[in-house]
């Protein structure tokens, strides 16, 4: 694949003026944009070109591009002397609103540009700090497992089990992939897959909703009892003649349940990072 195709059409226009020896503040100035935008994707393309400076950048894709990049960037307008009919609105008023419009515009683009320059440099310094990384990683589940469980509230035996199995399920690949995780081979980004495993607790929570209010009008009281929880759900029929979905849920003592779900999740973990480490070993052994 050649380099130009991994970058975006912006990164090419950036990279297009970049090799004609501009500055970044005289490529921010030909986009329209600031340049705080335009060394953020110089960033980019750094990363996804595999350079570390301008420099690099003008070896590897000077030579080799000639003048393709001039044919892949849009042309900018450039605005000359136009007769503008204003109507009635002053020439004066009219480019005092251009004005403000632009400035609104450019206020909004530093705003969403800062919000994307702070995520992605959380997720790299994540990304290079893999321990840092699983802490949050394990904090974020193991709170909204919490939640789930205890605020949220499972109703169905099946519920837990469903999230048994997910959490397992999630710690034995973590373990699994933690050597690409901290070698750098695995790619990703630390804060959508906290986003993503975090959804696993609510994978559960929507099971049983869909079981409480689909199966269970039609079948008897469910209740269930795991650790120091208990749990009941059934509907009734209201005085009026309406159904509705009657619920108890009741926690007693210190969260133990909560606590073996943890420690369980951190011994699958080391597990299964044991073993990866020994099927590694022994394919190191075998070649």
């Amino acid at each position: 694949m050649k380099p130009i195709k991994v970058l975006s059409r912006r990164e090419r226009q950036v990279v297009d003026l970049l090799l004609q020896g501009r500055s970044n503040k005289q490529i921010a100035l030909s986009l329209g944009v600031s340049e705080r935008t335009v060394e953020f994707h110089l960033r980019n393309v750094y990363v996804k070109l595999e350079v570390s400076s301008r420099v690099e950048v003008i070896l590897k894709l000077g030579k080799a591009t000639g003048g393709i990049f001039a044919n892949l960037v849009e042309s900018t307008v450039d605005i000359g002397d136009e007769n503008v009919d204003n109507g009635s609105q002053p020439v004066g008023q009219q480019r005092w609103a251009q004005s403000l419009r632009n400035t609104i515009s450019l206020i909004k683009q530093e705003i969403a540009m800062t919000a994307r320059i702070t995520f992605e440099d959380f997720g790299n310094y994540l990304r290079s700090h893999p321990v840092l990384f699983s802490l949050l990683l394990f904090l974020t589940v193991s709170l909204t497992t919490r939640y789930i469980v205890f605020d949220l509230g499972l109703y169905f035996w099946l519920s837990y089990v469903w999230l048994g199995l997910l959490l397992g399920t999630g710690s034995i690949y973590f373990g699994i992939s933690w050597k690409k995780v901290t070698t750098g081979n695995f790619r990703f980004h630390p804060l959508v897959i906290i986003a993503v495993i975090a959804l696993l607790p609510l994978i559960a929570a929507g099971f049983d909703q869909i079981y409480i209010n689909t199966v269970l009008r039609y079948t008897e009281p469910i209740s269930t009892t795991i650790g120091n929880i208990s749990t009941q759900a059934m509907w009734r029929v209201a005085p009026w003649g309406e159904p509705y979905l009657y619920t108890e849920r009741h926690a007693f003592g210190p969260d133990a349940l909560w606590l073996l779900a943890n420690t369980v999740m951190l011994i699958l973990f080391l597990l299964s990072l044991a073993a990866g480490k020994r099927f590694n070993n022994n394919d190191l052994k075998t070649a």
